[in-house]
């Protein structure tokens, strides 16, 4: 889990970055399909780490589960309804 979480950290400060790069372009008043482009790059990165999560909380979920000897049906159905809840 270390090196995962250090990866999305990385991420999420590498969208923070562009993030502060748009807010520059619009300060500057750069050209509308420039800063789109910018925006859709963010959009991509915040999807990748979105999905990042969902992986890492569905395998903790799951091996919690199969420690504690719960119903694995009941607690995927769970593990759905939470991902998909922010879809």
């Amino acid at each position: 889990m270390e090196n995962e979480k250090a990866t999305i950290l990385t991420r999420l400060r590498t969208i923070r970055g562009h993030i502060n790069g748009v807010e520059k372009m619009i300060e500057d008043n750069k050209d509308c399909a420039d800063i789109l482009i910018q925006m859709a790059a963010i959009t991509g990165s915040i999807k990748k780490v979105e999905i990042m999560i969902s992986k890492h909380m569905a395998e903790q979920c799951l091996e919690k589960a199969l420690n504690e000897g719960k119903d694995l049906k009941q607690e995927i159905a769970q593990l759905l309804e939470n991902i998909l809840k922010y879809k």
